[in-house]
């Protein structure tokens, strides 16, 4: 990939596909998905209106690849009952002739037992997530390590079957992929832990298996955090090599998973952006990851992307691409805004009451109530500077 601080000017990827522009709809959690894991109205008016405007292709909400992996109440990929829901959210992805990807994970120690059923919960290793309150989920055995990687494999083929363009791998944000990487959640001494190589095997395994399952044509992108704050975690040098084998996979592209792609602050397990840190990195991962794939796959910034300052700043920092979340959120025309340069029309705060929020902004319900559930994540009139 040759980055260029223009993010107006097309991409085309290792697939073939070419995007229009270097913008793209950052994958959001809904949490607005029915029980069965099929899409609602809201959540398809919600992506459709968003990709309506100029983004140059859109992510969706992750799919859960089996049931026993849903971190919250999003959609399905699990099983052929999920191709109807499926189709209809890639007609909303791909809005007018745009380019729609379907992002799929699973939550492995952080799913939820409501949505899993009290015993089902499972992980690399019989350790316990950070969050409060976490139950100790039980050791996968290795044939489930198999399922599950048969699992993305059929998740990604109901994506293409359904109309997608391409499928991007949740290997971020302390899910399943993540956690078999961490030398904090993934105490295993077998084949699927230990060392960093061994560390690797299942995000590199998980990789393999979607391309060889998608063909090459097909876009194939993995979202993977950059490092853990947290005390023991993995460091940006062990995340750099891990995309450096998965450019070597055909990884389309590596979407680094950040809260603020400026302040270096990848998200915390506990979901606590109050505390102070004990790991952070130096390095900008943006400038780290870009230089271990070195080409071969297009990088992806994300966290904090609000101006066309912003964009041009992850750009110019190695990106050859930046996913837009929060603006969008906020602005569901913001892309179409800041092509015009009508940039003091922009939406930079929610309304104040969450029916305005809902009807306004085009958001779900429970996608509102997720939203305000995290103070100060986004700014609201009235609340918030």
């Amino acid at each position: 990939m040759h980055s260029s601080s223009d993010p107006w000017s097309p991409l085309t990827l290792r697939s073939g596909t070419t995007l229009r522009n270097r913008f793209l709809l950052a994958p959001m959690t809904t949490d607005s998905s029915h029980p069965d894991g099929s899409a609602t109205e809201a959540e398809l008016t919600y992506l459709s209106r968003r990709a309506a405007t100029g983004f140059g292709a859109v992510i969706t909400s992750c799919a859960y690849v089996h049931p026993a992996g849903r971190a919250w109440q999003g959609i399905g990929a699990s099983g052929e009952f999920h191709l109807d829901s499926l189709r209809a959210v890639a007609r909303a992805a791909r809005g007018d002739g745009g380019v729609g990807i379907l992002q799929i994970y699973d939550g492995g120690r952080i799913a939820l037992p409501e949505l899993i059923g009290p015993d089902a919960l499972r992980g690399p290793s019989a350790v316990p997530s950070a969050r409060p309150d976490a139950r100790t989920p039980r050791a996968l055995r290795d044939d489930e390590i198999e399922g599950l990687l048969a699992a993305f494999g059929q998740a990604a083929a109901y994506g293409v079957k359904a109309g997608f363009d391409g499928i991007e791998i949740h290997g971020a944000n302390h899910y399943l992929i993540h956690q078999f990487f961490s030398p904090r959640a993934n105490r295993r001494t077998d084949l699927w832990g230990g060392n960093l190589e061994a560390r690797m095997r299942f995000p590199l395994s998980v990789a393999r298996v979607v391309r060889e399952t998608v063909g090459d044509a097909v876009t194939v992108g993995f979202r993977i955090t950059p490092f853990e704050s947290e005390t023991g975690g993995y460091t940006l040098d062990d995340a750099a090599r891990l995309a450096d084998r998965l450019a070597a996979e055909g990884m389309d592209y590596i979407h680094i998973s950040m809260d603020n792609f400026r302040r270096n602050s990848p998200q915390p397990e506990d979901r606590d952006w109050t505390k102070s840190r004990q790991q952070v990195e130096s390095r900008n991962p943006i400038e780290a990851i870009a230089e271990a794939v070195d080409g071969h796959s297009a990088v992806v910034a994300s966290g904090g992307i609000r101006t066309l300052d912003d964009a041009r700043t992850a750009l110019t920092a190695g990106a050859d691409l930046v996913a837009i979340g929060r603006a969008a959120l906020v602005d569901p025309e913001w892309v179409d805004k800041i092509q015009a340069g009508a940039h003091s029309q922009i939406r930079t705060h929610l309304p104040p009451d969450a029916g305005d929020i809902e009807s306004t902004l085009t958001i779900p319900p429970r996608m509102v109530r997720y939203l305000l559930s995290r103070p100060g994540w986004i700014p609201r009139v009235g609340q918030d500077s």
